[in-house]
């Protein structure tokens, strides 16, 4: 179903990377919380659906199915778990591998067109809270961050998980915790250049867009004082936040630019289609499919 797109331009220049003559479509509209898009370049999206414990693909222009069933937990009534948090999230492909946040499960896993298959499980000899967002690096590096988004409500249990919502790092075969500035760290993206690392958080009392050098994974800088659930960059560098606003579009140094708005709040967003010029968004029960948003 077309929709009427509502949006905002804070600085001209965003021009000459977003078009305003896009159509915006609402794709999927029977979900509960979709989350973690992904496109593969076969021609379709995938995305979770965390409350309906399953991933969904989606080809444009047909409806979604099931891709994995049980794709966060295979027990959603373990009572360490926020009942409708238990499914899965976050989703990136490594190498040809699909990689999933098992919220429920307390890892992430691979899938392998099969079977959902333990990858990363513990750290420090703890599982991990419920990994929440995930990319990898051509480095064949992953980087993820671990809120307890879903855990029994929402809150640590340092007795049986990890003692903090961290961000880590997987580099050949070792695990590094590399940012323990967030009780609730959300989105991590990489930057055009390879350079740098974004992680984000949608909590108010730590509202600050983190930078982190990739090459010695340290924190280097603050890149906007901004909230967001799932955090992508374009070609050109521009850095696209979901939160309660829209998605809300950024330049390389933090500043507003644009604000695309959606009549259900977002949660995540991914670029995608064979020009990787439209902008998939996963908000709540609905999913919408911006077409030709870049240039």
């Amino acid at each position: 179903m077309t929709i009427q797109p509502s949006l905002r331009i804070f600085d001209e220049k965003i021009r000459q990377y977003i078009r305003t003559d896009f159509e915006m479509e609402t794709v999927v509209n029977d979900c509960q919380f979709t989350e973690g898009p992904v496109w593969n370049k076969a021609g379709f999206y995938l995305f979770s659906d965390i409350t309906a414990n399953a991933v969904y693909k989606l080809v444009p222009g047909s409806k979604k199915e099931v891709y994995i069933a049980n794709s966060g937990t295979d027990n959603p009534g373990d009572a360490d778990l926020k009942p409708d948090q238990a499914g899965s999230n976050g989703l990136a492909y490594f190498g040809n591998n699909l990689l999933v946040c098992r919220h429920g499960s307390h890892m992430v896993a691979e899938w392998k067109g099969r079977e959902l298959l333990p990858f990363l499980t513990t750290y420090a000899d703890k599982p991990f809270n419920s990994p929440n967002d995930i990319i990898a690096d051509e480095k064949g590096r992953i980087f993820f961050s671990d809120p307890p988004y879903g855990l029994k409500d929402g809150k640590l249990a340092p007795e049986k998980f990890q003692p903090l919502g961290g961000v880590y790092c997987y580099d050949k075969g070792k695990i590094q915790l590399i940012c323990d500035k967030y009780h609730y760290p959300n989105g991590v993206c990489i930057t055009p250049d390879k350079k740098k690392l974004f992680i984000c958080s949608n909590k108010p009392f730590e509202k600050f867009i983190s930078v982190y050098d990739l090459q010695s994974l340290q924190f280097e800088s603050i890149l906007a004082e901004e909230n967001s659930d799932g955090i992508k960059c374009d070609r050109a560098g521009n850095v696209y936040l979901s939160n309660k606003e829209g998605i809300l579009i950024l330049d390389s140094e933090g500043k507003r630019q644009a604000l695309l708005s959606f009549p259900t709040v977002p949660a995540n967003h991914c670029f995608g289609g064979e020009a990787q010029k439209d902008l998939f968004v996963t908000g709540r029960e609905k999913v919408y499919l911006v077409k030709d948003f870049l240039v």
